[in-house]
Formats: structure tokens, sequence, C-alpha cells
């Protein structure tokens, strides 16, 4: 009886993490004010850097949860539970912090309130001496590159979508286009 209370407790868990996982966020609000600061790249270098896309706290429960039925199957007592859910929450948390690390580049931008240093994602549209726009006031902030007389909003780009560029980027450190 109390092994059956247990996994529909277990159950309801996960049902009610699962349903939480759904929800969505927003990406702008009404009122929302950004501010820019315009310039000119000088400098381009490749970096390890941490996205925050994951929920370290969903994947944290889902590996305690699994951890934890896991450990009642093998231990077949509270003990076992206990120290699955512990080392599933641990490998939980792991695999998410490793997932959100990837390369990124770190920018050197002259303009005119300063030199200025900004982290993002790898994309193809950054070169040296391309005239920028850097985005702040939002939670994450962007970069828009100058080009044909148009500001366009540099997404990340997979090393594969222009492996020359990259390539030269990570054997000399800067991107001297």
């Amino acid at each position: 009886m109390i092994l059956k209370s247990k996994i529909i407790g277990l159950t309801i868990l996960v049902a009610t993490t699962l349903s939480m996982a759904g929800c969505t966020v927003p990406t702008t609000e009404a009122g929302n004010t950004q501010t820019y600061y315009e310039g000119k790249i000088t400098g381009i270098e490749l970096i390890d850097m941490k996205t925050n896309r994951n929920d370290n706290t969903k994947n944290t429960l889902l590996g305690a949860v699994g951890g934890a039925l896991l450990g009642n199957l093998i231990g077949k007592n509270s003990t076992g539970t206990v120290i699955g859910a512990g080392a599933g929450a641990l490998a939980g948390n792991a695999l998410s912090e490793y997932g959100q690390r990837h390369e990124g580049v770190r920018l050197s931008v002259d303009t005119d309130n300063g030199p200025v240093i900004v982290d993002m994602p790898f994309s193809c549209k950054y070169a040296i001496g391309k005239k920028v726009r850097l985005i702040s006031g939002s939670s994450q902030g962007s970069v828009m590159v100058y080009n044909k007389g148009h500001y366009y909003t540099a997404t990340e780009d997979s090393k594969d979508k222009c492996p020359t560029k990259y390539y030269k980027l990570k054997a000399n450190g800067y991107d001297g286009e």
C-alpha cells in the first residue's frame, strides 16, 4: 500500500512538472524600452560560453524523479529511493549544464561611448570593420549588423554554414575580413 501511494505521488509530480513545461514566456512587453550603441567591430575571438537555454530546475527535478523510481526498484526501500533521487538530481543538473556550453564569440566594438566587449553566439555576419548596432535593455541583448543599407539581427549560425570563416577565426583568433 505504501509503495502504491509513492508511485501515485510520483506520477502526480511528473505530470505536474510536464504540464508546467508547456508554459510560454512572451518575447516582449508593451512599454519595453531598449537602447543601442553604434560602432564598428575591431576584434573577434572564439570563446566557450553558456547559453542559458535549458531550465536546470526542470532537468534536476526530472532527474530526481527518475532516480527515485530507479532507486526504489533497485533498493526496494526508502533508502534506495532517497539515494536514487539524489543521484538523479545531480545527473540531471550536470547534463543540463553540459548541454548549455558551446562556442561563441567575443566581439570588441569601438563605439562613440568608448570600447565595448560583447559575448554572443557565433554568427557568419560578424567581421572586422563591420558596422554594428548593439541593442541593450532586453533580457539578453542583440547585435545587428549593417549590410547593404539596412541593419540585420545577427542570429546564431553553425560552423557548417560558413566553415572557412569559422576555421580561420579558430586558427588566427580573429577575423580579418
